[in-house]
């Protein structure tokens, strides 16, 4: 059975990021889903449950059993290892596109010092703010 594409967006932008090369895989004959994190900023830390909880919910748009081939861009990069044990179905290969590498092992930051600074400016209320990604 041929894989199912997961194009995970960062938690700083939208889907709509990946709606290009969505279309091209489709266009191509793969079978493709975006799930959305637009809604991982809801309520309190950790994120990362809830990220993988918005895979596995879009997942249920395909055939039980599927495997998965999980892209992820920017600091999405850094949830490819909670969302993968999470997942009830195979992951075969994980792809990183100009995305964070999580640690080896320990703990993984959630971003470096100097992104937070470059990324506080942008929030409201200590919350990211999205618009144009919707």
């Amino acid at each position: 059975m041929d894989p199912v594409f997961v194009l995970v967006h960062s938690p700083s932008v939208g889907p709509s990021t990946w709606h290009p090369v969505a279309q091209h895989l489709t266009a191509a004959g793969h079978r493709v889903r975006v799930p959305s994190l637009l809604h991982i900023a809801d309520g309190a830390p950790p994120f990362w449950p809830r990220v993988v909880d918005a895979v596995r919910d879009d997942l249920r748009q395909t055939p039980a059993g599927s495997p998965v081939t999980l892209v992820a861009h920017s600091n999405a990069g850094l949830f490819v290892p909670a969302v993968r044990s999470g997942l009830d179905r195979p992951v075969t290969h994980s792809v990183f596109v100009d995305a964070a590498l999580p640690a080896r092992s320990g703990r993984t930051p959630v971003a470096s010092r100097e992104l937070l600074e470059f990324l506080r400016p942008m929030a409201v209320k200590g919350r990211p703010l999205v618009t144009s990604a919707r």
